[in-house]
């Protein structure tokens, strides 16, 4: 039974541009994963799906109460709330039972708790299962990203909506919650649409919608039925495109040759004229009907020649949508052979077992891996200087280029290119913007305020900004994949194998990290 019906869905915005039109299909009981590039209108779409915005036209028809995780829900509710109790609605409760357990009487106190005399005890069942710390009093703020994100997830599927749509949710999940989240959608007895660019997660998918600027293509089966299907698809797609430009040289090269013998045949008709062996008025005759036949015939085949002009057009565009874009990240040279070490570090907010130490050499790519809320991204932050440790030692040999969450290094007023050029000034704009359209942002794009740009637009013009600086280059990434669609992400991967310097990554995508060609793994839990 339909959950949700979308009817010829068009979306425009204010100044007129269209991101999508005429999108029809039908949502029910099953988990759907949605995927697309970034900038496609994912996000859009699901505001569309929850009535939060409104369409240009077409119409949106929901069966049910549908529940809705944004994709800056955790962030959102980090702002709102002071304690992991005020989050679920609890703290009132708590409290109350605080006061009677002190030998408090107050009847208002009672109502509150209810039926919930156990509520402590619980809650502190229930805390440790979602990945957080027992005590339901702790400070929003304490939470990592991941944790808030499993948080606003688990009221989700405690609620009574009978259809959920979940907008990139793994992004701050590590494993064990990535896990918890699949669980979650297995047990959750109505549909969910789950907006995800992570390989893990789609494999436990029913099914994937795939929304681009042509339309929404529906793939039957999880991530690598889909990742099968497309790859035939654009295989396909070439073979076509190869097809048409050989017919549309073919037909150029016929229709040269028809007109190099009419003018031949033009010339032998002008001699027969001046040697007056035929009739002036045959020959004039003769020459309409064959001027007419080869226009009629140079007609035919330009409308052939459009036609086939026109469906390669159409299929260029199809494999616009198909094939990879390229990023090529900036080559570094050796001069240390030891960029990093860490001496017994210990951290600032984390709790530690033991104190960190490892050290990174010239051309390593190691990843920083641990349990939502171990000191991951703090970590980097100190290598960075954000940040002192409690006590350790951080020595950096090499220069340093920090990519966080936020893509922070990026200002928001500037354009891409303009945030190229601040960065890597040695580097022609002709240089520049080959690079930008490398990565989709060809022409005026390129010229937008990096504040227009989606995630994984800003994610990847920082990746560039980062790579190509001079000299010894140690990256920093924190969690580079987390904003780029399932494309990206392969090419990011694969310029990142490539790369020659040093780079410690933090990422949950273990498909991710095998394509990187990861060389070492230092994992924070202790």
């Amino acid at each position: 039974m339909a959950s949700i019906s979308v009817q010829n869905l068009t979306y425009r915005f204010d100044n007129g541009d269209t991101l999508f039109s005429d999108l029809t299909f039908t949502l029910d009981d099953k988990i759907t994963g949605l995927v697309g590039r970034n900038g496609a209108g994912k996000s859009v779409l699901a505001a569309l799906l929850t009535r939060d915005k409104k369409p240009y036209s077409g119409s949106v028809t929901q069966f049910c109460r549908v529940g809705w995780l944004r994709q800056i829900g955790a962030e959102e509710k980090l702002v709102q709330y002071e304690t992991v109790a005020d989050f679920m609605g609890v703290r009132d409760k708590l409290e109350a039972l605080s006061r009677v357990a002190a030998g408090g009487c107050d009847p208002h106190d009672f109502e509150l708790i209810g039926d919930n005399w156990l509520l402590r005890e619980e809650l502190e069942q229930q805390l440790p299962v979602l990945g957080l710390p027992v005590d339901p009093l702790l400070p929003c703020q304490a939470l990592s990203g991941g944790q808030l994100t499993r948080l606003a997830l688990h009221q989700l599927f405690q609620s009574d909506y009978g259809y959920l749509i979940l907008d990139e949710p793994g992004n701050h999940l590590d494993e064990q919650g990535k896990r918890w989240l699949v669980e979650q959608m297995r047990r959750f007895p109505g549909g969910v649409l789950i907006i995800s660019h992570d390989r893990d997660i789609l494999r436990c998918v029913d099914d994937i919608l795939e929304l681009n600027s042509l339309g929404v293509r529906h793939y039957g089966g999880a991530y690598d039925v889909y990742a099968e299907q497309r790859a035939n698809e654009l295989a396909s797609q070439e073979r076509r495109i190869e097809h048409a430009k050989t017919q549309i040289k073919q037909m150029r090269q016929t229709m040269q040759k028809n007109r190099e013998k009419a003018q031949q045949r033009a010339g032998q008709g002008k001699q027969v004229a001046r040697s007056g062996s035929q009739a002036k008025v045959l020959l004039n005759t003769r020459k309409q009907d064959a001027e007419r036949a080869g226009g009629a015939r140079e007609s035919n085949q330009n409308r052939q020649m459009a036609q086939v002009q026109d469906q390669l057009s159409k299929l260029n565009k199809q494999h616009e949508m198909l094939k990879q874009q390229s990023l090529s990240l900036g080559q570094t040279e050796k001069r240390v052979s030891r960029i990093l070490d860490i001496t017994e570090v210990r951290l600032p907010y984390i709790q530690q077992e033991s104190d960190i130490t490892f050290s990174v050499n010239f051309g390593e790519k190691i990843r920083l891996s641990g349990a939502n809320g171990s000191g991951k991204s703090t970590l980097l932050k100190a290598i960075a200087g954000r940040l002192s440790p409690v006590h350790g030692e951080i020595q950096v040999r090499a220069g340093l280029c920090y990519l966080d969450q936020h893509f922070t290094l990026l200002d928001s007023a500037k354009s891409a290119q303009e945030n190229l050029a601040h960065y890597c000034p040695h580097l022609s704009e002709t240089d520049q913007r080959t690079l930008l359209a490398g990565i989709g942002l060809r022409r005026e794009r390129a010229d937008q305020a990096a504040a227009t740009l989606s995630g994984g637009e800003k994610m990847k013009v920082a990746m560039l900004a980062i790579s190509h600086q001079p000299g010894d280059t140690l990256l920093l990434l924190d969690e580079p994949d987390n904003h780029l669609d399932l494309d990206s992400r392969l090419m990011l991967a694969q310029a990142l194998r490539d790369f020659t310097g040093s780079l410690l990554v933090v990422s949950h995508d273990q498909d991710f990290i095998d394509d990187i060609g990861v060389s070492e793994e230092v994992c924070l839990d202790g």
